[in-house]
């Protein structure tokens, strides 16, 4: 037009944000990052970037993360990925762990953090035997601190992948093949206090049975002998502990029908990929805040009587009815949950 000088003035797009999610450990905690990823995931788009900071005996579970874009790996201390982490220019650090590793990760890279509520004082009551609200779940506290990002927290009704997302699973039609239709059980941890007792063992193998199960024992190395002797002795039991990855007992977890486990990783599992779980509390209790989040509806907790009192630490490593370091000591709290319990939501679950 004549005289006059038109200018098309487009807004400019606003930078996708540059997050870095510290949690460190352990194996299950780190699973259950997998919500969170989904949903920030799910806001910010996929130009966002979602990197995960952990220990490297975690790096499994971090790669089991589907909507994490790079999984950086410490030994001991944050100062091996420092340079590192610095050249990825991130705009938040989410610190989801909020210990002094992660405190000494935020003063290093100066952004802005949001540091998850741990309700440290609600637990201690908890475990020393004072009235005390229960604690609440883990999971949610971390989506408190999305909250200035608009991230929404998944609706009540959502459960099992609809709420978590998709786990990075291995394609392995032999795994796949095995467990289908089966039953899947985690015998112990890395605290005795979590050790499945062989009275709850015995009458998981022995409900499955009658239905034509077959039992998969998975775990890691230090479950293998006993996996192995159980599955010796019963035809329709194998045992794959020390033998699978943490991916490929994630595929076992999804394909089975139901999933028999402690308060370990595999419960995290069980929940993300939506497979019936009995989880079975020892030492710990559900009350503490990282139970199973959005299992199958047809989960259950199995719990100690109510006269065995307390729960007795937060990670399952002491138990105040015994010194005994041995994971199955009659005076142990794991093995009070009632075996008939455990046999009865099989029946109702595999009929």
């Amino acid at each position: 037009m004549e005289g006059y000088l038109w200018f098309v003035i487009s807004e400019a797009k606003p930078r996708a944000p540059r997050i870095l999610i510290a949690r460190f450990s352990a194996l299950g905690d780190i699973v259950t990052m997998q919500p969170l990823v989904t949903a920030m995931r799910r806001r910010f788009g996929e130009d966002a970037v979602l990197d995960l900071v952990c220990l490297s005996r975690c790096a499994e579970a971090g790669k089991l993360l589907s909507e994490v874009n790079q999984v950086h790996v410490v030994e001991r201390g944050t100062g091996e990925v420092l340079e590192a982490l610095r050249e990825r220019n991130f705009d938040y650090l989410m610190d989801f762990h909020g210990n002094v590793r992660s405190r000494s990760l935020a003063r290093s890279l100066d952004v802005l953090t949001f540091t998850v509520d741990k309700q440290a004082w609600n637990r201690w009551r908890l475990i020393k035997g004072f009235r005390s609200a229960p604690v609440t779940s883990f999971i949610e506290r971390c989506f408190e601190c999305l909250q200035p990002f608009d991230v929404e927290l998944p609706s009540q009704e959502r459960w099992g992948p609809d709420a978590w997302g998709h786990l990075n699973l291995p394609g392995h039609p032999d795994i796949a093949e095995l467990t289908r239709g089966q039953v899947v059980i985690s015998l112990g941890s890395s605290h005795p206090g979590k050790h499945l007792s062989h009275t709850v063992v015995d009458a998981a193998i022995q409900t499955a049975q009658p239905s034509n199960r077959s039992v998969v024992l998975v775990g890691g190395h230090a479950e293998q002998t006993r996996a192995e002797m159980l599955a010796e002795q019963h035809d329709h039991v194998v045992s794959r502990a020390g033998q699978w990855t943490l991916a490929e007992s994630a595929l076992a977890i999804q394909h089975a029908d139901a999933v028999v486990s402690g308060d370990t990783v595999t419960m995290h599992l069980a929940a993300a990929v939506g497979t019936p779980l009995a989880s079975v509390w020892g030492c710990t209790r559900p009350s503490l805040g990282l139970s199973a989040w959005r299992p199958n509806p047809q989960s259950l907790d199995l719990t100690p009587p109510d006269n065995h009192g307390r729960l007795c630490s937060k990670h399952g490593a002491t138990c105040r009815h015994t010194r005994s370091s041995d994971p199955f000591h009659p005076d142990r709290c794991a093995q009070q949950v009632s075996a008939d319990d455990l046999a009865g939501w099989m029946r109702e679950v595999l009929k």
